[in-house]
């Protein structure tokens, strides 16, 4: 599978990578994913979230705050590739993931923790897609 990802999604994998390290673990999960595309705060991403009035700061700060940079490699967890594979779906054949599709992959096949977080927030995957796809118009 190619992988076309915007800058903006290169920076929130390199956040989640080192959220996953913040916390001592082996590999980046769902949950990390989730952290670095919030704390990457895109564009796109910010004016969707303002489109369906959610709050970032209704979020815990781990997910608010993950370091910009991490200098090592760490792997995907299975449920983190899934996420990445929804993301690239979510951004349609022939365009570039953004970090905001990231978010949209964690909502559509996170774990059951991240998803719940999102729920918590009162984000549905659906109406995020349909925020995103208005914001790019």
């Amino acid at each position: 599978m190619a992988i076309n990802l915007t800058e903006d999604a290169v920076h929130a994998l390199n956040r989640a990578a080192a959220a996953a390290a913040r916390e001592d673990k082996e590999a980046i999960t769902p949950g990390h994913i989730l952290a670095g595309a919030i704390s990457q705060r895109a564009p796109a991403l910010i004016k969707a979230l303002d489109q369906l009035a959610l709050a970032l700061d209704a979020l815990p700060e781990h997910l608010r705050d993950a370091p910009e940079v991490y200098g090592g490699h760490l792997p995907f967890t299975p449920d983190a590739h899934e996420v990445l594979a929804a993301a690239i779906e979510s951004a349609g054949p022939g365009n570039p993931t953004a970090s905001a599709h990231l978010l949209v992959g964690v909502a559509k096949a996170g774990d059951d923790e991240s998803r719940g977080v999102l729920e918590g927030w009162g984000m549905r995957e659906d109406a995020l897609a349909a925020a995103l796809a208005e914001a790019d118009d």
